[in-house]
């Protein structure tokens, strides 16, 4: 059976739809106040997202020769889960106002210290949520327990690299390697390669396919976070959900900010410097640094890097030891994280 991205896609929503009903249920029970939180995560889940994490876990599970299943369609929705503790976390760092093109939810949830704090709760209540469903998918204790290895160090990965994201842009400075290995760790690893494995694991992988899904996906998850930094720079906020310019009034110290800083004129360098990250950066100053962005040749030497990742990512793909189908279903997923729009 190869089932197409939407009609995963549908199975991963039913899947999310019915575990937020149940445990619905169960926060009702401790007290009925705290059903906000679950209100609020049924609204961010159902605002869209591509699901890319628990289709990556679904075809690393079919790779190492695991069958379709519910079950793996439920471990994989653990990994949306999370992904919704990291937004709904990552808007509150951010200060962004919008996500799926709907309030963030800290704006959503209530004004000022209130909403900020029923957000990190919420957050932190889809982060156990996310545990609890995996746990529950349906595996035997030993795949299930490899497979909680993975899914213990992406979350390691993925906090460790949100913090060095964070002291970067406070500190101001980032290369082109630093920037590239806060892009692997904060979002590559956990939305491609760490999938990936953790699906695997879930069939019981020899190391051999273990390591040919992460020759694969370590470049893939790369490009596909920088892919999101030239989107958090130049995307178009009617297609991204989120604000035009978020990134770059934080001082993200992305690869293509390093890029910039390494190319451009010394004028246009020091300039960059003051501007990213300054609380007082106008709607002017914006198109400037994007004018310096372009100019410098730091976005089309970016976009360079992604293609040069897709193709470094889809020749490992043809190396490794998988059937044609999970390699065709892997392909459609590695166009879809390089070449969206949102």
């Amino acid at each position: 059976m190869t089932p197409s991205p939407n009609e995963l896609r549908a199975r991963i929503d039913e899947a999310l739809t019915g575990f937020l009903s149940a445990v619905r249920v169960d926060v009702a029970a401790a007290d009925p106040a705290a059903l906000p939180m679950i209100d609020e995560l049924s609204r961010v889940v159902g605002a869209g997202g591509k699901r890319l994490r628990p289709l990556f876990c679904y075809w690393g599970h079919r790779a190492a020769g695991g069958e379709d299943s519910d079950a793996i369609v439920r471990a994989g929705t653990a990994l949306e889960l999370l992904h919704t503790f990291a937004i709904v976390h990552d808007d509150i760092m951010d200060g962004s106002p919008l996500r799926r093109g709907l309030a963030a939810s800290h704006v959503a949830m209530g004004s000022g210290r209130f909403g900020t704090s029923a957000a990190i709760l919420t957050g932190d209540l889809a982060f156990a949520l996310a545990d609890r469903l995996l746990l529950e998918a349906g595996f035997d204790a030993v795949r299930l327990s490899a497979a909680f290895d993975w899914f213990t160090r992406m979350r390691l990965e993925v906090i460790a690299g949100q913090f060095a994201d964070l002291v970067a842009a406070e500190r101001r400075e980032a290369d082109e390697p630093a920037a590239r290995r806060i892009a692997a760790l904060k979002s590559g690893a956990y939305t491609v390669e760490k999938p990936l494995v953790i699906g695997a694991a879930l069939a019981g992988a020899t190391p051999q396919v273990i390591e040919a899904l992460t020759a694969f996906g370590a470049p893939l998850g790369e490009a596909f976070q920088i892919r999101d930094d030239v989107l958090g720079a130049f995307g178009e906020p009617s297609v991204t959900g989120k604000d035009a310019e978020g990134d770059l009034r934080e001082g993200k110290r992305t690869v293509l900010v390093a890029k910039a800083r390494a190319q451009a004129s010394a004028e246009d360098r020091t300039f960059l410097d003051a501007a990213l990250g300054s609380p007082d950066l106008t709607d002017a100053d914006i198109e400037r640094v994007r004018d310096v962005l372009r100019s410098s040749g730091a976005l089309d030497a970016t976009l360079a890097l992604i293609d040069e990742l897709h193709a470094k990512a889809l020749a490992e793909l043809e190396a490794a030891p998988l059937i044609s189908d999970v390699k065709q279903a892997l392909r459609v997923l590695a166009e879809t994280a390089v070449s969206r729009d949102a």
